[in-house]
């Protein structure tokens, strides 16, 4: 560090604040980075299954792509055959909501529900497309789990392999018989 830094309050005070903004600059750069990879896949799975439906590039459509962006875009990540294979399932998984297919229908580029869906990273949507075999609700139970809880990888494996959504709301509780009633706590505060 520099003397400056140990002797003067205002610059320490001002470096402080420079370095925070740095990090969430970094923060805001890594979230977009992450919207606009996910409406990639969307549209990518989107085509790809567009284009498999016409049967006009042969059974192989998702082997040829990835080799084909692969000699293109060398080096880059998320182009290989299984990664394709995601984004379709992914777009096959969340077309399913209906305003999706009304909008998907209506030739809109990104539905609004992908909008939510750009907010939870691909490695997340990764292992909810593998756990959650192809049952919308329950994907969406854990998207909206992720967005609101800021829930790690880690988290969400844990609460997928724990069955979290089929246990939701199904604990045994003794509330009702236990606990007093609005209108019984209402007429002690009058009393």
């Amino acid at each position: 560090m520099s003397k400056l830094i140990k002797i003067d309050d205002n610059y320490a005070g001002w470096i402080k604040d420079l370095s925070l903004r740095f990090r969430q600059s970094q923060i805001k750069a890594a979230v977009k980075v992450n919207s606009e990879l996910i409406q990639f896949y969307w549209e990518l799975g989107r085509d790809i299954v567009d284009r498999q439906a016409t049967n006009h590039y042969g059974d192989n459509l998702i082997d040829s792509i990835s080799e084909d962006l692969q000699a293109l875009l060398p080096g880059v990540k998320g182009l290989s055959r299984i990664n394709l294979y995601y984004c379709k399932r992914f777009f096959l998984l969340y077309s399913k909501v209906p305003q999706l297919v009304e909008q998907y229908e209506q030739g809109e580029k990104v539905p609004q529900v992908v909008e939510q869906l750009k907010m939870t990273p691909w490695g997340h949507h990764r292992y909810i497309i593998d756990k959650c075999s192809g049952d919308l609700d329950k994907a969406l139970f854990f998207v909206n789990s992720i967005i609101k809880n800021n829930w790690s990888r880690g988290v969400l494996l844990n609460f997928l392999d724990t069955n979290l959504y089929e246990r939701q709301g199904k604990a045994i509780t003794n509330f009702k018989s236990t606990l007093p009633s609005i209108e019984d706590i209402e007429r002690e505060l009058k009393d």
